[in-house]
């Protein structure tokens, strides 16, 4: 392959990648300022508070539910180190919109907690018997589905931190404590930055649990006016304020990465830095436990029990056609992806291209880009292509797959892009002494070195294409329905009992990659 044919098929990656962005913009040239003194006298600036306050709020949840458990597991040594390792990283199986949904049914007036002061202490029924729809505990809720972005960076970091660090901490006398803060927490800070980004950019994505919250955010509004009032103006004005404050977050990530970059002192041969007592014992129990607990194990007990109550009225039958939808446009786009991203990193391996780093920023933002933004991007651009071809492409499998393609991109490029840097350069001097053509070297040496890469990556994309909502409800075809969307229906609708067996599917597709997925990173990069 030659160079100009790899810079030309680097540059139509990147255009595709780009093109919703793009016409978005431009979308908004000329737009009628009504539109925009409407947006500024009485949306944007409760829009901004409420997504402002429930970012900030979330961030700090996560912080408290990921960070401790984090630390334990990686510098104390416990019976139940390595089930607190798996269990840690379960609610994220768990979407954002489900954790929103069933706690909601939890703490309802009808709910069991409820329920049972009413029964058992009434002197106190009054008191908890308040309006739990409100930012704050939706913030708690959204934070105990995404504190595994904290947690699994922190618990990487974290672990690489080596002995040289804690015994210099040691000698000057400080104790676990002062540890963690002076010298852990700084060390750390760009790897909790990265994981905090992650979280930034899915409450920035969420629609589901404010929706249903009642939650006025950039992402509600937008679905505000692209549906009930058929105003797509209005939705790009909003969709470009999201993303010019997701693109703010963007710079700041990259800011803090460039800037906080510390060589860690790994010696892998350690496995526990600090002694264990039985105070200790009983703290991280606690601390492990609470965030399990809350984020993980109530949650599906919960299903469970309603799907038990009500498992006559179940639509058995439908929630597997469903599954099969799900597993059906999870699949195909994760492996879309998989190939965008293999040949991106090939073709940057061979040429050792300069556009690397702009793609690589490109493909980050991609990922950066809400839902809500990527879909009225895409109904802007092929409402043009359509009228072009006098084809109508909104509501097709074709423009799902592709917005889906842009907005997971990153998350599969990620782990693959890892991999490929890590493999020595003899290895392309070996393939050439042997005389090997492109797409062999492809094909015999590059696919099946980073191979655990490319499951990881497709492991990934898979859970997360398949909790989508924002995109899956602006974009699917007519009368084709996912669980995420059966599930937000039914819970949109108060019937969340029924809801509850299409919210299980989810979660245990998600658990079931999840343990895979745990188990191939454990492998990779032995923190076990």
């Amino acid at each position: 392959m030659s160079s100009k044919k790899k810079l030309v098929a680097l540059l139509l990656i990147t255009l595709i990648l780009t093109i919703p962005i793009i016409v978005l913009i431009y979308s908004t040239i000329g737009t009628n300022l009504s539109n925009f003194n409407y947006l500024w006298d009485y949306l944007l600036v409760d829009y901004s508070i409420n997504t402002i306050k429930l970012v900030f709020m979330t961030i700090f949840f996560s912080l408290i539910f990921g960070v401790l458990p984090a630390w334990f597991v990686s510098t104390t040594d416990f019976k139940l180190k390595k089930t607190y390792d798996l269990l840690l990283y379960m609610p994220l199986a768990i979407p954002t919109y489900i954790m929103a949904f069933t706690y909601s049914d939890i703490v309802s007036y009808t709910g069991p907690i409820q329920s049972f002061f009413r029964n058992y202490a009434p002197k106190f029924a009054e008191i908890i018997n308040v309006d739990y729809l409100q930012i704050e505990f939706l913030s708690i809720l959204l934070s105990l589905s995404l504190y595994p972005y904290v947690y699994t960076t922190c618990r990487i970091a974290f672990s690489r931190i080596g002995t040289s660090y804690i015994n210099l901490s040691k000698t000057l006398g400080l104790s676990e404590f002062s540890t963690f803060f002076k010298i852990a927490i700084p060390i750390s800070r760009a790897a909790i930055f990265s994981g905090l980004f992650l979280i930034v950019m899915e409450v920035l994505n969420e629609y589901g649990a404010v929706n249903y919250f009642g939650v006025n955010t950039y992402t509600s509004g937008i679905f505000r006016a692209w549906g009930p009032m058929v105003d797509i103006q209005t939705a790009s004005l909003l969709a470009v304020f999201l993303f010019i404050v997701v693109a703010l977050f963007f710079i700041l990530e990259r800011y803090v990465n460039s800037k906080y970059k510390f060589n860690y002192a790994i010696n892998t041969s350690v496995r526990s830095y600090f002694p264990n007592s039985k105070i200790k014992y009983v703290i991280i129990n606690l601390v492990c436990l609470v965030p399990i607990i809350l984020g993980f194990i109530i949650p599906v007990i919960h299903m469970l029990k309603n799907i038990l109550k009500k498992s006559l009225n179940h639509d058995f039958l439908d929630v597997l056609s469903l599954t099969g939808n799900t597993i059906f446009v999870s699949i195909i786009a994760s492996i879309f992806i998989i190939i965008f991203s293999i040949l991106i990193q090939f073709i940057n391996r061979i040429s050792k291209s300069r556009f690397n780093k702009i793609l690589g920023d490109v493909v980050s933002l991609s990922y950066a880009m809400p839902g809500a933004v990527i879909g009225i991007a895409l109904i802007l651009l092929f409402t043009i292509v359509g009228k072009f071809f006098e084809t109508l492409f909104i509501g097709s499998f074709l423009v799902l797959i592709y917005a889906y393609v842009v907005r997971y991109m990153a998350v599969g490029i990620s782990p693959i892009k890892s991999s490929f840097e890590k493999q020595p350069e003899s290895i392309d001097q070996t393939a050439q002494s042997l005389g090997l053509k492109t797409v062999n070297l492809l094909n015999k040496i590059y696919i099946p070195i980073n191979r655990s890469a490319i499951i990881i990556a497709f492991l990934l994309c898979f859970v997360d294409i398949m909790k989508d909502l924002p995109l899956t409800l602006i974009l699917r075809p007519f009368n084709f329905d996912t669980l995420a969307t059966q599930t937000y229906e039914y819970a949109i609708e108060e019937m969340l009992a029924r809801s509850s067996l299409y919210s299980f599917a989810i979660v245990f597709l998600g658990t079931f990659m999840l343990i895979i997925l745990k188990n191939i990173l454990n492998k990779e990069i032995d923190v076990s």
